[in-house]
């Protein structure tokens, strides 16, 4: 039986599977938006305009999700699928934590024996091989931006935006750090009602936004959203 998109999750949405990759997301996301665009003969000829727009905005709000790798993270979670990832990374620590029984001490010159060591590990090395050698550069004080909210201000997209120049950094440098993609950044100051994401997700991102900048997390993050909400609903009027 055809299921409405509203009832379908979001991958059900833009029909990929739960392990598409960005890539797969993107090109889906873009067939998806031909199909219930306005020029659309298809879409067009079967729903109504209302029907149509709702459409329209739920294939946007698959897309925003399962773009950025920590909305979509959250979204798994709240699905129950487990990643992958995950699994890997346990099966690779539990390799790591099993001891290598060896007759005596290596010679670190003594590259056969160093190899056929390897191999018997799996490709770990032994307990008795020297550790690595420490980092070169002490860990980093946490940055604090010198524009803070007063008492009464509210976060703004303009307000993250000066915040985070006022460090010097660009888009891409808080995106590696926050994992959250360039675009989503740049839509959350500059306040994009159509392309933010859904609020669960929106105060988690902001949420991080204001840690790497060294901001009042939980101020920012509040205050922001109910930006947002105000904004959506005199756009709704």
């Amino acid at each position: 039986m055809f299921r409405r998109l509203s009832e379908q999750d979001f991958y059900q949405v833009l029909e990929v599977g739960y392990d598409a990759s960005p890539e797969e997301i993107q090109s889906a996301y873009e067939d998806a938006r031909e199909i219930y665009s306005r020029e659309a003969l298809v879409s067009v000829s079967i729903l109504s305009e209302p029907e149509r727009r709702r459409a329209s905005e739920r294939v946007a709000e698959a897309y925003q999700t399962l773009i950025a790798e920590e909305s979509r993270r959250l979204y798994d979670e709240s699905l129950g699928i487990a990643r992958r990832s995950a699994s890997r990374s346990r099966i690779a620590a539990e390799r790591h934590e099993t001891p290598l029984l060896l007759s005596g001490p290596l010679n670190p010159l003594d590259t056969e024996s160093l190899t056929e060591a390897l191999n018997d590990a799996g490709g770990v090395l032994p307990s008795s091989a020297p550790p690595p050698p420490p980092p070169e550069n002490p860990p980093l004080e946490p940055r604090r931006s010198p524009l803070q909210l007063g008492l009464t201000e509210e976060a703004t997209g303009q307000f993250l935006r000066l915040a985070r120049e006022a460090l010097g950094l660009d888009l891409a440098t808080i995106s590696e750090e926050t994992k959250i993609g360039c675009s989503m950044l740049e839509y959350i100051e500059t306040e994009r009602l159509d392309r933010l994401p859904a609020p669960v997700y929106l105060k988690n991102f902001t949420l991080q936004i204001a840690r790497c900048l060294g901001l009042d997390e939980e101020k920012v993050a509040r205050t922001y959203l109910s930006r947002i909400r105000r904004l959506q609903t005199h756009a709704r009027a």
